[in-house]
């Protein structure tokens, strides 16, 4: 470059023999402000332009985490929480002195299901953070088997509560007088015009009440001789009553009959005439208009009640409830 003062060949921004300042023939050009955004194209009429491009470079978004498989354990108890039904559970250990605790724990109701030593097939319920939860109030500290919490925790009820249940249902149904039992023996009782048979008990005894006096001298006795002694005093006498056995037989119930034959005596009561029934576990009490003693009919543990609810079947002792309660449907029926 030629320094237009002195005339000289100079380079840089001042002249080397002067000092003159020299002109620059060019500037960089300025940096594009952050805010600005870079040019476009023009974009065709109709047509979708391009979407603008952050100039800031966010960082890529997580990869989302696969939920950690079930284990075998939890898999084989159910995801779901029996108390609250919740899908919630999961797996921890606690270890013990002699044994690692396998503990199954809600993370919702904080429901506490612990194994039995060892035996991942049955499992306590021992705590919840819900005590007033039906559930926790049903089977707090009992242990069941993992069907069991599964049937629970999808609405159902254990085996014990099921069973419960179905008696329950099974015995309104016997006093309501809807359902029609078929008797297991034939029966030695010849049926009436319109007479259907619902029990036939074999080895049944009946009893009456029988009055029983004791007594016993009081006052000394006086010994006179040898071998010879007299009571002074009064005899007193207590009496009572005492269930004596009159007899064995078959005891049958029909739709309009309670019949009893046996060896030594038979008898037959119209259900209508009945005043009342009294239930024990082994026997049943009946009281009938025109008779003053009480009849007792022992032996019935000795037989079975079948019955089925739902597809479930079950078999129970024959007790006087059940007898009282079928008595009970007969009359319902007959209105």
């Amino acid at each position: 470059m030629i320094c237009p003062q002195c005339g000289k060949q100079a380079t840089g921004h001042f002249c080397s023999e002067c000092g003159a300042r020299l002109p620059q023939d060019s500037q960089a050009a300025p940096p594009t402000p952050p805010s600005a955004a870079p040019a476009r194209s023009p974009t065709p009429s109709g047509a979708l332009a391009d979407p603008p491009v952050s100039l800031v470079q966010k960082p890529p978004a997580p990869a989302a985490v696969p939920a950690a498989p079930a284990t075998p354990l939890l898999s084989h108890f159910g995801a779901v929480c029996p108390v609250c039904a919740a899908q919630a559970m999961h797996e921890t250990d606690v270890k013990g002195l002699f044994h690692t605790k396998r503990e199954l724990v809600c993370g919702r109701c904080g429901s506490v299901f612990v194994d039995q030593k060892g035996d991942y097939q049955h499992f306590e319920l021992t705590e919840t953070a819900n005590p007033a939860a039906e559930h926790w109030q049903l089977y707090k500290h009992k242990t069941l088997s993992t069907a069991e919490w599964r049937r629970i925790a999808s609405g159902g009820l254990s085996t014990e509560a099921q069973s419960e249940a179905d008696l329950a249902a099974a015995m309104t149904e016997l006093r309501q007088g809807r359902v029609h039992l078929q008797p297991q023996t034939a029966s030695p009782i010849l049926a009436k015009a319109g007479e259907s048979t619902l029990f036939v008990l074999a080895n049944i005894s009946l009893h009456e009440p029988r009055s029983v006096t004791r007594g016993a001298y009081g006052g000394p006795s006086v010994h006179v001789a040898k071998g010879v002694t007299l009571r002074v005093g009064g005899f007193q006498a207590q009496s009572h009553e005492e269930l004596k056995e009159l007899d064995q037989g078959t005891l049958v119930l029909t739709n309009k009959r309670l019949c009893f034959s046996g060896g030594l005596r038979s008898l037959e009561i119209d259900l209508g005439k009945l005043i009342s029934v009294d239930p024990y576990a082994n026997a049943v009490a009946v009281r009938r208009s025109g008779k003053e003693k009480t009849e007792f009919f022992f032996g019935l543990e000795h037989h079975t009640y079948d019955f089925v609810v739902q597809g479930r079947r079950y078999t129970e002792p024959m007790s006087g409830l059940i007898l009282k309660y079928a008595i009970e449907g007969l009359l319902a029926a007959a209105g």
